[in-house]
């Protein structure tokens, strides 16, 4: 890849590593990792009923479910004629279900890839994640089931991560990166986050991160805005340290890292959601921090509706005919499996595509070219200050708001 000046190379030599790193002009020479995501599985599913549009009166008909569209003002900026048209998202994650009917309309497979070996892009089967993130992205306003915040944007899947293990290495999210960027992609969301952090320190991984920040910066001066999940470990990224203990009993402090949410040129999103929303739908605060979030004033940017699962009742709710326990109806409804599946999911995985989204919507409303920069810009004028004035730990600069973005 000369985009970034990293070469990966698969070797059966066991003297390659110290080989290629005496070679003048390579800085270094690295064994690849494969180190475990967070994917937050789809709790429960429904399908598709044709027959039950939503009271709001728009045909689709599971729009009334996503809470999380009604509070960052979805419908505010479509009604403002901004729906992402001329806007490119690449969803760099565990592939797409690419036959689902609110998916086909607005994917582009000519520019889709699969950096996961012996795998396309298209899923048949393992996790729905990476299908839940795109249609909350960008699901077709078609008049089925749900609808994306950027309805009109493109879409390319990239496939990093494995579907049946949740899975990735190194190399698959670098490569991703480039080809995202090398695609024209004008948003890269990334809803990755690594099983308990990303542990800094040892010359490896730092050389293995250090290459995934080349691939960040290609992107951002290929005019890519990259968006990421802050983690799901309810930790304190300000103060970020753990121990790590080996089997011989021997413990150690490290520090642990939001990868890849805390590196340079990353828009890094917290998890926001309600507790009970049918039970006061239309009383309910929707920026509760949910607990599982990672949160810290240092690595937060932005937050938005990532679902919560806190309420503590084990009661149903029914709503449009669907019961389920009312914890269900916090969590974000987005597209799963198969052709019309859908489902309900909490993480900052899926925080991270409602700012993906609202991000589509302005670089859609100025015809398809801004800077990473002015992107952001636009976010923080944009955006609802919650919490304490200004950046704090939960929120950064305060949850999106997509009907100001595009009209203020």
């Amino acid at each position: 890849m000369p985009q970034i000046g990293v070469a990966i190379v698969e070797s059966d030599n066991p003297s390659f590593v110290t080989t290629a790193g005496r070679i003048p002009a390579v800085r270094s020479a690295v064994a690849d990792i494969t180190i475990q995501y967070d994917l937050p599985a789809a709790a429960e599913q429904v399908t598709a009923d044709y027959a039950n549009p939503p009271a709001s009166g728009d045909n689709d008909g599971f729009f009334d479910f996503q809470w999380g569209h009604a509070a960052i003002g979805a419908a505010g900026a479509w009604n403002a004629g901004y729906r992402g048209a001329g806007a490119t998202v690449a969803v760099l994650d565990s592939g797409v279900y690419c036959a689902h009917v609110d998916i086909i309309p607005n994917l582009n497979a000519a520019k889709s890839a699969s950096f996961v070996a012996g795998q396309t892009y298209c899923n048949t089967s393992g996790s729905t994640h990476g299908t839940h993130v795109m249609g909350t992205i960008g699901a077709a306003d078609n008049g089925i089931g749900t609808i994306g915040v950027a309805p009109e944007a493109e879409l390319i899947a990239v496939k990093v991560l494995n579907p049946v293990t949740g899975s990735g290495s190194f190399a698959a999210i670098i490569q991703g990166i480039v080809h995202a960027a090398d695609a024209g992609a004008d948003v890269i969301n990334m809803s990755l986050g690594v099983n308990g952090g990303l542990q800094v320190g040892g010359s490896e991984v730092a050389e293995l991160v250090n290459a995934t920040a080349r691939a960040v910066r290609y992107a951002n001066k290929q005019n890519a805005t990259v968006v990421a999940s802050a983690g799901n470990d309810g930790r304190d990224l300000d103060h970020d340290s753990g121990r790590v203990c080996d089997t011989d009993g021997t413990c150690t402090t490290v520090n642990l890292r939001s990868f890849p949410g805390q590196l340079p040129g990353v828009i890094t999103v917290s998890a926001l959601g309600p507790l009970a929303w049918l039970k006061n739908p239309n009383g309910t605060d929707f920026d509760i921090r949910a607990s599982y979030s990672n949160y810290g004033q240092s690595a937060i940017h932005f937050g938005a509706p990532g679902g919560n699962y806190d309420y503590p009742g084990a009661e149903n709710c029914t709503f449009k005919g669907i019961v389920r326990p009312c914890w269900v109806w916090d969590m974000v409804f987005s597209t799963t499996s198969g052709t019309s599946g859908y489902g309900w999911s909490a993480g900052t995985s899926m925080a991270a595509p409602h700012v993906a989204g609202v991000a589509a919507l302005i670089i859609g409303k100025h015809g398809g070219e801004l800077s990473p920069a002015a992107v952001e810009r636009i976010l923080r004028a944009s955006a609802d200050d919650l919490g304490k004035s200004g950046n704090d730990p939960t929120f950064g600069a305060g949850r999106v708001n997509a009907r100001r973005a595009v009209t203020q």
